[in-house]
């Protein structure tokens, strides 16, 4: 079953009217219309070049009394030749600066075009940077136009959009034979006084050609086909059958709806009245409706903008919370170990006065000579006929006296003695009468003693790494 375009979709609560018009007939689709197979019709008179479209305003009042709809809502196909629809190739333009040449240029591009005329345009294929950019374009008189929006005022009804036929045309193709929306394809459709040809790819509307109806132009259709081509071919049954016919001669296989499609295929109006609204090709904008889209555009932009320097300010917010957050945490924990961290400071640095301490004790212990020894190696250096009589010490001085036969000999016995340097006199030496036994020299010498070798001094662990790890 096809869907139709012009029942489910709504505005709000709203549905919307797929309407056809032609010169001289209404054809409108709605799934209102119980039993209109072929869509309800209304004939309708040209307009007389009189304001507004009377005929077409009495039509749609009894569509709106047929359907019960007070405020309803159209969207509209128009015919042609209401309609003009040509493929362009344009410089690369914006679409608002594409919609004014256009507009202003009408008789430059369009056959058809005689005063002021509507325009829609879509780009075919991907655009390029600095490339022309081929459009499908459709043309429509303005009067026409605007004769129809009074027309719909007039009848209570609001229209939604207005497009050639062959944008519903390009829609139903690609709902009758939903490969044609991801292939190149054609579309054929069969009136009783034309044939159209439409172009298609991946689903969009890219060409339009014409022919006489029925298979009088079958050559020439063929030709622009190939016998390769997907071709779907819809419109009033006998003239599709004879052209289908003189095709598949060409080797032209053209594929005819089946199902309940059928009868929605028989009348090209009908299928434009179904499909009306459906984007498959342009849709015609006057310039000051595309000035208002322009500003609804801009509006939606800055809000968008808006919108995103609000989020990025609220993520900058709450990024800087978040930091604030994070060291307002660290500082809390620093904190209650900051009492832990006093002690172990406080410790650490008495460990390193009592290091420092323990270092100069140890350098002073190292300088201070062994005096034991040194007592020890003055008696061994005294000879057997000399004794010392008094030891006195200052600093790393040592003085002696003593009482010999002969002091030279405990002068030189001290001057080869280990451990003493600077050996001298320290007194002139005096003969001294004993009361028992004979005169003895007494002496005064004066010495030296040597410093011990230098030992590593005990280092502080805090300040001296190398220290540390050397200590066994």
């Amino acid at each position: 079953m096809v869907k139709q375009t012009s029942g489910p979709p709504q505005r709000g609560k709203r549905i919307r009217t797929g309407i056809a018009i032609s010169a001289t007939e209404l054809c409108a689709a709605d799934i209102r219309l119980k039993g209109a197979g072929g869509g309800w019709r209304a004939a309708l008179e040209p307009p007389n070049g009189e304001p507004g479209w009377p005929s077409l305003a009495n039509a749609l009042s009894e569509l709106a009394r047929t359907l019960g709809v007070n405020d309803g809502v159209l969207a509209v196909s128009l015919m042609p030749p209401l309609t003009e629809v040509r493929r362009l190739d344009l410089p690369p333009l914006r679409d608002d600066e594409r919609q004014r040449l256009l507009t202003r240029n009408a008789p430059r591009y369009f056959v058809n075009a005689r005063g002021p005329q509507v325009i829609g345009a879509s780009p075919i294929g991907r655009r390029h940077r600095g490339a022309g950019a081929p459009v499908i374009a459709a043309a429509a008189s303005t009067r026409l136009v605007a004769a129809i929006h009074m027309a719909a005022q007039q009848s209570g009804w609001t229209i939604e959009s207005v497009a050639p036929a062959e944008s519903a045309w390009c829609a139903a193709a690609c709902a009758l034979w939903p490969a044609f929306s991801r292939h190149e394809a054609h579309a054929v459709i069969a009136h009783h006084d034309r044939t159209d040809l439409l172009e298609l790819e991946n689903g969009h509307l890219v060409g339009v050609r014409r022919f006489r109806s029925g298979g009088g132009d079958a050559a020439m259709i063929a030709d622009n086909l190939g016998p390769t081509a997907r071709v779907g071919i819809a419109g009033a049954p006998e003239l599709r059958r004879e052209l289908a016919t003189a095709l598949d001669r060409f080797g032209v296989r053209a594929i005819a709806p089946v199902g309940d499609a059928v009868a929605l295929s028989d009348s090209g109006d009908v299928l434009a009245a179904h499909f009306a609204g459906a984007r498959g090709g342009p849709v015609l904008r006057s310039e000051d409706a595309a000035t208002v889209e322009r500003v609804r555009a801009t509006k939606l932009a800055w809000r968008l903008a808006g919108a995103a320097a609000a989020l990025l300010l609220l993520s900058s917010l709450l990024e800087l919370w978040s930091v604030k957050h994070r060291l307002r945490v660290v500082r809390d924990e620093r904190a209650a170990l900051r009492g832990q961290i006093a002690a172990t400071l406080a410790g650490r640095t008495t460990l390193d006065a009592t290091f420092r301490q323990l270092a100069a004790l140890n350098g002073i212990e190292r300088g201070t000579p062994r005096w034991s020894s040194v007592i020890t190696a003055l008696s061994q250096a005294v000879p057997d006929d000399a004794y010392l009589t008094a030891l006195r010490i200052r600093q790393d001085s040592v003085i002696v006296d003593g009482l010999g036969e002969h002091a030279a000999r405990v002068f030189d016995a001290l001057s080869r003695t280990a451990g003493l340097t600077d050996v001298r006199a320290a007194a002139p030496v005096r003969r001294e009468s004993q009361d028992e036994g004979p005169a003895l020299e007494h002496f005064t010498i004066a010495a030296r003693v040597e410093r011990p070798s230098s030992e590593p001094l005990i280092a502080s662990p805090a300040s001296n790494d190398h220290g540390r790890k050397a200590t066994p």
